[in-house]
């Protein structure tokens, strides 16, 4: 995420969010199964940086007789897989863990699957240094089991194994809370709208807690003990209009009662669905100087555009990051003025500009994403939000506003292609927009 305001920190921070999502995979959906639904228990050890967990799987099958399931399932150690208490035979291939059932008695079958597991995750699951806190990042697989496609949408439900006292957030609503026997607590969180995995995700640890209400929904911000309540009220101050902001260019309400903004320690930069963290810095820079709220804007974006539209594989990536950095810079135009929004557009402009010259232009859908450059990185990130600027421009603030309102009703809960989104502005405004597109997007146009 390469724009002007953010530090150097947080720049080193979303290179290595680059770097890992060079490892997501693209392929398709799995040929004979359809996870909808995981059902997932996590207890972390923060003396060994570690966590111990068990997987339960809805699947249906897409076809009889289907029988083979890949999982991508990081360099976690699986202890077991079971489907209706008898053993499951599996095999690892690098980060995959490869499944093979009894064969589907007809398709339209629902079939469980319970795995066990546990590890020391490198990736996707951080440990502060000082133990007081965990946190995920990015790469789900690394921490459950799981489908890391972004076509594949599931619900969820969450149950945190956690050190009696301590504060957490996990996607969806909380449902409740168990005391245990060996002093820690179980919290479950439940997610009933069906999401992307990468998109999944929990932090807990001892954090300051404050909450207040906007509208229907309960806006929460957790922050370090550092921080005192006037301070952290300070740092998101903006937050329920930005909510009445995107929900108002959306035309479409944010889809949960709680959207909760972490600040950890250390450096982050990540949506996830119904909250979003940020590094500790980023609220020390608020406290600096109000305006420099890109971040948070640009997190809260991704509620509407990333997660409620979710690009159908990483060649579509600018769709989340394109979209949602321009996203950004209205929002700064509505807070703080047309300079604002100016300025962000500016920066765009000229670091696509210096690809542009150095070379480096290429479509806004790529033909892979297997190993991105960071030029590639600041195409989807600056030449995105360029672009859909300049759509604004051609269409003109009724006609631009209107399109991208359809474009997000239209696929809401949907996973989304380039296509998608230049026929929804074509039918909204009634003009073919397909020079616009193989000039800009698609780089066809002699």
């Amino acid at each position: 995420m390469t724009l002007a305001r953010v530090q150097p920190q947080l720049g080193r921070w979303l290179s290595w969010l680059a770097a890992l999502l060079i490892a997501l995979p693209a392929w398709a959906n799995p040929a004979d199964f359809q996870i909808t639904h995981y059902d997932v228990r996590i207890e972390p050890d923060f003396a060994r940086r570690a966590i111990s967990g068990r997987a339960t799987l809805r699947l249906i099958a897409s076809a009889a007789q289907a029988s083979q399931l890949t999982l991508d399932a990081g360099a976690l150690q699986i202890d077991s897989v079971q489907e209706n208490d008898r053993p499951i035979p599996y095999r690892r291939a690098e980060q995959k863990l490869l499944l093979s059932l009894p064969p589907a008695a007809q398709a339209g079958q629902v079939r469980e699957l319970v795995l066990h597991y546990h590890g020391t995750p490198t990736e996707g699951l951080q440990f502060s240094d000082d133990r007081a806190q965990v946190s995920t990042a990015f790469s789900t697989s690394h921490w459950m089991p799981c489908l890391d496609a972004p076509s594949q949408r599931a619900t969820l439900a969450l149950t945190l194994v956690l050190p009696a006292g301590m504060a957490a957030v996990a996607n969806g609503g909380l449902a409740g809370t168990e005391p245990l026997a060996n002093g820690k607590v179980a919290s479950r969180w439940l997610l009933h709208q069906p999401m992307p995995s990468y998109l999944y995700g929990f932090v807990a640890g001892d954090f300051r807690v404050l909450s207040q209400t906007s509208g229907a929904t309960t806006l929460r911000f957790m922050a370090p003990p550092g921080f005192s309540a006037d301070q952290l009220q300070q740092v998101f101050r903006d937050s329920a209009d930005m909510l009445r902001f995107f929900e108002a260019k959306a035309g479409v309400p944010y889809p949960f009662a709680d959207y909760t903004q972490v600040l950890l320690r250390g450096a982050a930069a990540q949506e996830m669905s119904g909250f979003s963290v940020m590094g500790e810095r980023y609220g020390q820079r608020v406290l600096q100087d109000a305006t420099r709220l890109w971040l948070g804007a640009h997190e809260f974006s991704h509620q509407w555009w990333g997660n409620g539209l979710t690009n159908r594989s990483w060649e579509h990536f600018w769709l989340n990051e394109g979209i949602a950095s321009f996203m950004t810079a209205a929002y700064l135009e509505h807070r703080f003025g047309a300079s604002a929004y100016q300025e962000q557009i500016d920066a765009a402009r000229a670091k696509y500009e210096a690809l542009r010259q150095a070379g480096h232009d290429k479509s806004l859908v790529f033909t892979n994403w297997d190993a991105p450059t960071a030029e590639d990185r600041s195409l989807v990130y600056d030449k995105g939000t360029y672009v859909t600027h300049l759509l604004r421009q051609h269409l003109g603030e009724q006609a631009f506003w209107d399109g991208l309102r359809a474009y997000t009703r239209q696929y809401w809960g949907q996973s989304v292609q380039t296509a998608d989104f230049q026929q929804a502005m074509e039918r909204s405004s009634g003009r073919d927009l397909s020079g616009f597109f193989d000039r800009w997007v698609y780089l066809t146009a002699r």
